[in-house]
Formats: structure tokens, sequence, C-alpha cells
């Protein structure tokens, strides 16, 4: 009897062992599915972040890794090591990797920026901004604005708005002025000019323009918004969009559903980006 009672007992404790043992495993499983991790390209990070906070699951936390480019968005989905990858440029079906998908979100435009001290300066041409970047016209004087020297802030070659920047409007091989001060990140392109007088810049257009004391600038005649991109008017822009792996979590399928939802599209639109048609 004693035996049978002690029999009894022990497996009592392995059956609540095992439960506890099953029951940690899922909750460490439905933790893990909680989070959402996003990286790569550093110019869809403020479209992703408008998402995220319209997104209307608060189980959910999102985590912006550090950002890179797009090729690392889409390497750290491929790696497993985030969930969503950023990229600002299109991607075709061919040029998508396998076993990934891929979504176009918006179509942002570049702009054109000086500090607030260059007056009377509001337009230039495609030969006047090569003239710029090649250093063949080095003060502002020479567009009608005052006696002072230009000083180009300029992006990385591999960055993909430096891309865009030379097909439309610099071409490929235009020797960039030696004097020029490149930024590794276009984010920080912003808050130079608008701290270093007389210079120019170009970055994408984000809610942070707002926020500083620059001039937007016209190029050919064309004022950058959503109209003259629709157009063809205004040459430079990028889309943004986002990779992710074919066999993602139902809660990134959650999230990547809202992104393609008509409320998600408003939201875009009303912080004044071109959504793309899914």
């Amino acid at each position: 009897m004693k035996l049978k009672n002690l029999l009894i007992a022990f497996m009592g404790i392995l059956t609540v062992a095992t439960v506890t043992s099953c029951t940690g495993n899922s909750d460490f499983q439905e933790t893990a599915q909680k989070e959402i991790k996003i990286g790569g390209s550093s110019e869809g990070y403020p479209i992703m972040e408008i998402l995220a906070d319209a997104y209307e699951n608060n189980s959910i936390e999102f985590t912006f890794m550090p950002s890179s480019q797009s090729s690392g968005g889409i390497r750290g989905v491929k790696d497993g090591l985030i969930n969503i990858g950023v990229i600002s440029q299109q991607l075709t079906t061919a040029e998508t990797p396998e076993n990934l998908k891929y979504i176009p979100i918006v179509k942002n435009f570049l702009v054109l920026i000086t500090n607030e001290n260059v007056k009377g300066v509001s337009n230039l041409s495609t030969e006047q901004i090569q003239g710029i970047y090649n250093g063949t016209i080095s003060n502002w004087k020479d567009l009608g604005g005052p006696d002072a020297k230009i000083i180009l802030l300029d992006i990385a070659e591999d960055e993909t708005e430096k891309q865009i920047l030379r097909e439309n409007i610099l071409g490929e091989n235009l020797q960039v002025i030696s004097t020029a001060i490149i930024f590794q990140e276009d984010d920080e392109v912003l808050e130079a000019v608008a701290t270093t007088p007389y210079s120019i810049g170009v970055m994408p257009n984000s809610e942070e323009l707002k926020e500083f004391a620059v001039n937007l600038l016209s190029i050919n005649n064309a004022i950058p918004n959503k109209v003259n991109v629709q157009n063809g008017k205004y040459k430079i822009s990028q889309t943004i969009g986002i990779v992710f792996s074919a066999e993602s979590t139902s809660v990134t399928e959650e999230f990547i559903d809202f992104i393609v939802s008509q409320e998600a599209k408003e939201k875009l639109e009303l912080a004044n980006y071109i959504v793309e048609k899914n």
C-alpha cells in the first residue's frame, strides 16, 4: 500500500513538472512572437515608425535595430536576425531574393536644402547643381545669392540617395569636388545644413524638415511636392518598401496585413508620402 502511494505521488510530481515545462516553453514562444524586429535602410524608419504607432495592438513590441542600408535589411531577414527589412530601392520579382517577399510602400522625393542664410536662391537647374558638385560654381553670388563660398555637404556614393542623384542630375562620371564634406548617413545632412552657414545638401523628404531652419529649393523650376513627383516634373524620388520571409510568423504577417490596409495608407498620406498601389 505504501509502495502504491509513493508511486502515485511520484507520478503526480512528474506530471506537474511536465506541465510546467510545457507551459514555460509555450510562454517563451509566445513572448518571442510578440516582438517584431525591424532593420535596414534608415530612409524608411520614419515610415515604419508611423505604421508601428498606428498599429492597434498594444501587445506587440517593435524593436528598431541600428540602421544600415537596403542590403543590410535583406541580409538581416535572410539570416533570421530581423522580421522585416526596410529597403529604399525598387525591387523587381527577379531581384527579390529566394524565400523572401517584397512590398513597395511609398514613393518619397529627395529635397535639395540650403542653410537659411543663403538668400536669393530658390531654384537651381541641372547644370547649376552639377557645377556646385564638381566645383566649377563655388560662390553663391554666381547663382544670385550672397557673396560667400558654397559649402557642399555630400553623402557617400553607396547611399541610395546619391545613386538617385547621379542617375537624374549629376551623371555617373561627374567628379565631386574634393572639399565636399561626406556623410555616411543621410539623416545627418539635415542638422549639418541647418548649422553650417552657406551650406547645401540633399536628403529624403521628412517631417523633420519642419523642425529646422533650412531652405527647400526647386529643381528646374519644379517644386518638390507630391504632385510634381506624380506628374514626372520632379525627378529625384525613391521607393521605400519592405522585405520579409515567406515563412513569417503570424504576428509579423498580421502587421504586414495592416501595412497594406487602407487605414495605414491614409496615415502615410497624411504624413505627405506618396502611397504605392499594392
